[in-house]
């Protein structure tokens, strides 16, 4: 597998309850054409494209993960994990990453669980007018 960087988004399959939990593609779009926005595809055998995920430069050496997805035909065989592991690696080698922050919706069980396999912690639980979401950091130093 080998990661792509891109400035432009072109959606991939998803669950429908899957689609709620991300940007839109017009935003994600929008993002990828700021200056402080980072996009990568996840490729396969070269042209099938199988994950993105959109990072936005918060401060220096600290990035958000914005977005992060694995087409449907490629989810629950660990692609998601491969691709989260290649992503730190890079962000760390490539960008001097010290630090990588993300979120997920409550509930989110799958999602937390592949956050915490990489060692991210909860730092905060945001809960207020129907946003519910959880908050976490990785420290990559």
């Amino acid at each position: 597998m080998k990661i792509i960087r891109t400035t432009h988004y072109e959606p991939l399959q998803l669950h429908n309850e899957q689609e709620k939990q991300i940007s839109s593609p017009e935003r994600i779009q929008k993002a990828l054409q700021l200056d402080d926005c980072l996009g990568f595809y996840l490729y396969e055998k070269e042209s099938t494209n199988i994950g993105f995920a959109l990072l936005r430069k918060f401060d220096e050496k600290q990035f958000f993960l914005w977005n992060f997805l694995i087409d449907c035909r490629y989810q629950g065989c660990g692609k998601g994990k491969e691709f989260l592991g290649m992503l730190i690696d890079m962000l760390r080698k490539d960008y001097c990453a010290e630090v990588i922050a993300t979120t997920y919706l409550y509930g989110n069980e799958v999602a937390k669980r592949l956050y915490e396999s990489f060692s991210f912690v909860q730092v905060d639980i945001v809960d207020e007018n129907g946003v519910h979401e959880v908050n976490m950091e990785l420290l990559c130093r």
